[in-house]
């Protein structure tokens, strides 16, 4: 342990490894860096790192963490904001917010499954669980009841609804129609909304009153 390490609280600590890794992998990509690369650059000494991180992949999970917290604030003070505009476009922009979210965030995922995979973790019903999920299906579900008639289909199968929703904007396949099809972030958005979404909210061309 490096004499730094006795001087930083256990958050500061942490904070300064993931600040580390960030940079690192900015600026190398994150096959190529190494764990002993991020405890040097953290200042810190491997036995720090990895009683803290034992791989790559709980660094990106933790950094994932972080980021998704910036990302549910976004979220929440866009509906605050927003909150006069309609139930049908404000889910296009929370469906615009996980696209640009997961764009930038392949190789971490990546890496985060080749892990996991490796060392026999299974995620499945962990993930419904999960704080993410959960956050976005509360979101998805309450535009969806909002200013919905209880007769509605919106409103009666919000729940399904909302967990579909969330299961269609999976990492792998946002990633598949980005990679493999050649779909842009506004592409991806665009047939999502018109797909799932705008069915729900427009009958005959118009937009039903909420």
């Amino acid at each position: 342990m490096s004499a730094s390490d006795h001087t930083r609280s256990k958050e500061e600590l942490s904070q300064a490894i993931l600040d580390a890794a960030s940079r690192l992998f900015l600026e190398q990509g994150i096959e190529t860096v190494s764990m002993h690369q991020i405890a040097k650059c953290a200042g810190i000494g491997q036995g720090t790192l990895y009683r803290r991180y034992s791989n790559k992949a709980d660094l990106c999970m933790a950094m994932m963490h972080d980021q998704f917290e910036k990302f549910s604030k976004d979220i929440g003070a866009y509906l605050q904001e927003h909150a006069a505009e309609s139930p049908c476009a404000k889910i296009r922009e929370v469906v615009a917010y996980i696209v640009r979210f997961l764009e930038n965030k392949w190789k971490w995922m990546g890496i985060i499954q080749s892990q996991m995979i490796h060392e026999g973790v299974k995620t499945g019903e962990d993930f419904v669980q999960s704080p993410p999920y959960r956050f976005l299906h509360g979101v998805f579900a309450a535009l969806l009841k909002e200013g919905a008639d209880e007769s509605d289909p919106r409103y009666i199968h919000a729940d399904f609804i909302s967990h579909s929703y969330i299961s269609v904007l999976s990492p792998h396949t946002c990633k598949h129609l980005a990679f493999t099809k050649g779909y842009t972030s506004d592409r991806i958005v665009s047939e999502f909304v018109d797909s799932f979404v705008m069915p729900l909210f427009h009958k005959n061309g118009r937009e039903r009153s909420t």
